[in-house]
This record gives structure tokens, sequence and C-alpha cells, in this order.
């Protein structure tokens, strides 16, 4: 196993901010670095920013693919750190690509400098490729090399790696203000979450209990989905549990085709207020356009309606097997079809896609809505969710 004593990381639209928001947002993606770290029990010396890159300096290699999966790492790279002279960068290289050169297998230099030095970017590729040719009598081929071998030169400091991770993106957790997530626990909710976290917002996770309507597998995993984001937000997160049953069942007596749609803009209401008192700048939901009755476009505005603060909807383009394919991705799709069970008990065989708002706000004028919005409030308990110690390979690989 290769030997490291550094990771460096990269970001990206973080450098193009002012001078002022950049500072913010560095500070911010080191302090969840940090917890990353710590919460995958990664021992580590200290993160240390320099301009347009962070070193994480550690030992341990299996630190880069948490830090790739923290929000904001572009990519990282384990490396060894050698003082910036030619005859040091040599020693170095030597040292690292001399036993993955077996078999005749080629390899290449890619190097950059940021600084001032006497020598040049193709110094460092004539001066360590020549000496790595001469010590393994390994050809040198640029394009598509089977070792590439890569040198960064910063100012007294020179790193030196062979491989580049891709990270997640986005920008740093916690930058972006806080939205409220309703999560169902199916497979969309958590992924719209995730999104809006990549984007660097903070979720508050709200789950409608429509129980008689629907049992406990919802809520065991919505529970479960929850935990999973807390490990990709690297810390606790409060869930709101609202009942939502007895609403449900009004909507269900007053119009049975139009109640999905009713049933949803009362959970938009309600969401709405407590995006108020928490501070939140909206609502999130996983909601795809046409990909069941509630969600065509004549259901959504007429849903949207019912919310005084805007509605985020990262997927609202993305069809059925491509949110499938990210919930993989991020670790929630077998905690969403645990236990599967159809849809709720309450959904009409025939239900609405082309609801019109002036006939809902006439059917809601028979209802108290004022009440039904106060009962629901006073049901919502929060509960605090740390993340799931099992869930860690979200974040960490295994160690071999």
């Amino acid at each position: 196993m290769q030997k490291i004593d550094s990771i460096l990381v990269r970001y990206g639209e973080i450098g193009i901010k002012s001078d002022r928001v950049r500072s913010r947002y560095e500070s911010a993606l080191v302090k969840n670095i940090e917890k990353a770290l710590s919460f995958c029990e990664i021992p580590f010396d200290a993160v240390v920013r320099d301009f347009g890159r962070i070193f994480v300096q550690t030992q341990d290699v299996a630190a880069a693919l948490t830090i790739a999966r923290v929000f904001g790492v572009v990519s990282v790279s384990p490396v060894q750190t050698s003082t910036a002279t030619l005859d040091a960068m040599k020693d170095a290289a030597l040292r690292i690509i001399s036993p993955l050169l077996t078999q005749g297998k080629s390899f290449a230099i890619r190097a950059r400098r940021t600084g001032t030095h006497d020598y040049s970017s193709k110094d460092i590729g004539v001066v360590v490729g020549g000496a790595i040719e001469q010590a393994t009598a390994a050809p040198v081929r640029l394009t598509k090399p089977d070792v590439g071998l890569f040198i960064e030169v910063r100012a007294e400091r020179a790193y030196i790696y062979t491989e580049v991770i891709d990270g997640v993106g986005g920008l740093p957790l916690g930058t972006q203000g806080k939205v409220i997530a309703l999560l169902s626990g199916g497979i969309d909710s958590p992924v719209a979450a995730w999104l809006m976290m990549k984007r660097g917002c903070t979720i508050i996770p709200l789950f409608f209990d429509c129980e008689p309507y629907t049992g406990n597998a919802e809520r065991e995993r919505a529970l479960a989905v929850v935990k999973a984001l807390a490990v990709w937000a690297g810390g606790p997160l409060n869930l709101g549990i609202v009942h939502h049953g007895a609403n449900l069942d009004q909507f269900m007596r007053l119009a049975p085709r139009t109640s999905c749609v009713l049933c949803k803009r009362m959970m938009y209401r309600i969401a709405a207020s407590i995006a108020k008192e928490e501070h939140a700048h909206g609502i999130v939901t996983g909601e795809s356009i046409g990909q069941v009755a509630s969600q065509t476009t004549k259901n959504l505005l007429a849903i949207d309606e019912a919310s005084d603060v805007p509605v985020y909807r990262p997927l609202v383009g993305l069809d059925k097997t491509e949110s499938i394919k990210k919930a993989r991705r991020i670790g929630t799709y077998h905690l969403s079809t645990a236990g599967y069970s159809a849809v709720c008990r309450a959904a009409h065989r025939h239900p609405t896609t082309n609801a019109d708002l002036f006939e809902l706000k006439a059917l809601e004028t028979q209802l108290p809505l004022n009440e039904l919005t106060a009962a629901a409030k006073k049901s919502l308990v929060w509960q605090r969710i740390y993340p799931e110690k099992s869930y860690r390979w979200v974040l960490c690989p295994e160690r071999k």
C-alpha cells in the first residue's frame, strides 16, 4: 500500500466566488471535512488551507474516499510531500512509481507549478522522467500511459501522487441556509433532499404520518433514510413528524378523486408554516413531472398555490430510472425499498390528473382548514436523528 502523508483536496466553484465569500466557503468546507473524518474515526493531524487547495495531514489512505464524499470537494489525491527541489522530487517520485512499473508498463509525468522557481514544469518532466526511465527501463508514453505520475509544486513544497479520485462536488453544506425536506421514505424524496444538501442547504426533514392509511413500514423507511442523510450531513438531523391521517380522512370523504391533490395542498400549507418558524428558505420535494397522477403540471400548479414559500423540486426533469440510479449512489435505495408495500391505501383508483384550482378552493371552503392545520401543527413532534454508524459505508470505504 502506498505510503502517504497528506490528502490534497480540490474544490471547484468556490474558487470563482468573491474573496470574502470564498474565505467563508473554504472555512465551512474545512469544518465539514473535519466532521466527516471524525465520524469515520479516521485519524488526522490538521486540515490546512492553501490558495486553491486544502491539505489534510494524515497517513490513512482511507481518508481520501471519505473526503471525496464531502459536499464541495471536486477531487482528492493521496500524496507524498517533498521539498520543491528537482533532486528531492526525483527521489520521491522513484520511491512512489518504481513498485508500479512492472511487466513493461509505461509511464508519463504530469507536472504543474504555482510560485517562482528556477525551473519550469517541462524541466520537472525531463529530470524526473529521465531518472525513472533510467532506473526502471520503463517506456515513456505521453498518451494513455499505464501509470501517470503527478507532481504539483506549490512554493517550497512538492506534492507527488498517482491517483485522482472524483469528489461529489457542489457547495459546502450549511452555506445556503435551511430548507424543509418533505420525506416520505420512498425513493425520490431522499434523493431530492440530498441534492439540496449538495447545493449547500441544511435540511430539516419532515414526515407526514398518514396512519391508518399507511403503516409502520413507511415510518421505518423514513427514519432509515434520515439516518443515512445524517451520515452525509456529518451530524444529527431534526426530524419533524406530523400526524396527517385525520386530514386525509376528511379529503377522502369530501372528494375521493381529488383527495391526493387536497392532501398535498394541506401538506404544503403546514410545511410552509413550519418553514417560517424554523427560518427556512423553502420546501423541497421529490416530485418529478408526470411521474404519478398528482405530479402532472396542472396538479403541481394547483398544489403550489397552497404554499407561500418557495417549493424546490431537484428531480423535476428526471425519470424514475435516473432517480433510482442516484438513490443507489448515495446509499438510500435499499433503505427506501425495504419492506415496500403498495401506495397509500387512500389513493383513488382513478385520481384526477387535471385538477382545477377554483374547484379545489371551493371544496376547501367546506372544510375547517384553519382547525385542521392547527391540529396538525399541534401534533408535530421532533426527533433528534443521529447518523447510523452502520451506514458509515456511505462515506467510508471498507478497510482491507
